[in-house]
């Protein structure tokens, strides 16, 4: 199981109260498709974190991290983004800043500008802790690292790519560092790939299927993802983001491991659980309420330690 990597809620001091604590931000890149949906019905429907419940949530998190396998490595939350006039971002969300591969850490360039302060003090982290080379993108190269799943597998290893928060020109910057022997950009209306997608590892780590949430991943990338000949699970609006006024749970923005897949709910659409059962996937599951109206969860919270 790999090492992960997680960065801890930041501390309450003076007028600072915790995570979010003075409202969800609302993030948008470049296309239509990469509003943060979640986010702005926090903002509508004018929601709060609950800073008790998303601290008791997140050590449950840890706890299930450490239960199924992983051994989590945690960076305190940087200070500099933790002071009034600077909460404006999604810090915690350490998926979201770089990848690291062999010895280097590919560092974020957010379209959703505002957030790029994450990717910037993050990488410095890195370079501390794991002595990483960091890799800058070219102009005009976007990726969000949860528009990312990169796996190294028992079938090869693959990368996927989503194309709302970031772009072809930066996936294919990616790909030529990582050079994976799978490689497939996936077009969507997710903010990010991971609100909409998650690839199923078996025990053996071989990848087996995709869970894709239905009528929200373009009809094209469709036709790319069955080409690897793998089993689709469609799971529900729901699940995913949602649909009309109604907030998903983000139960597809899963952390997997070979024969494991952790998020924060079952899945609700019929069918789903059992499927992966008999698939022989082990399943975690642990709340947490208050990151949804963030619109993450499991994927955005960590971040594979590739030695």
């Amino acid at each position: 199981m790999n090492d992960i990597l997680i960065v801890d809620l930041p501390k309450e001091h003076g007028m600072v109260k915790g995570c979010w604590y003075d409202g969800y931000p609302v993030h948008k890149g470049h296309t239509k498709s990469s509003l943060n949906y979640a986010t702005l019905y926090a903002q509508q429907q004018k929601i709060f974190p609950n800073q008790k419940r998303m601290i008791n949530d997140f050590s449950n998190f840890k706890k299930i991290l450490k239960k199924s396998g992983f051994h989590i490595v945690v960076f305190p939350f940087p200070k500099e983004l933790n002071q009034i006039g600077n909460l404006h971002h999604d810090a915690v969300f350490v998926r979201d800043s770089g990848i690291m591969f062999k010895n280097f850490w590919i560092k974020a360039n957010f379209s959703a500008k505002v957030r790029q302060a994450e990717a910037e003090i993050h990488s410095k982290n890195i370079i501390k802790k794991f002595h990483k080379k960091v890799i800058e993108m070219p102009k005009g190269a976007y990726i969000e690292l949860g528009e990312v799943f990169y796996m190294e597998t028992k079938n090869g290893n693959y990368y996927f790519g989503g194309l709302s928060r970031s772009n072809k020109k930066g996936h294919d910057f990616v790909r030529t560092i990582i050079k994976p022997d799978h490689y497939c950009l996936i077009k969507s209306d997710g903010y990010h790939l991971d609100t909409v997608f998650t690839p199923v590892l078996s025990k053996e780590n071989e990848l087996i299927a995709f869970v894709l949430a239905k009528n929200i991943i373009n009809k094209e990338s469709i036709s790319a993802l069955k080409k690897f000949g793998l089993e689709i699970i469609y799971v529900d609006p729901i699940d995913s983001s949602g649909k009309g006024k109604e907030l998903g749970n983000y139960a597809v923005n899963a952390l997997i491991g070979p024969g494991v897949m952790l998020n924060c709910s079952k899945f609700l659409t019929k069918g789903v659980e059992d499927k992966l059962k008999k698939m022989g996937i082990k399943r975690y599951v642990s709340k947490l309420t208050d990151f949804r109206f963030a619109g993450g969860s499991y994927h955005c919270l960590t971040n594979e330690i590739y030695k």
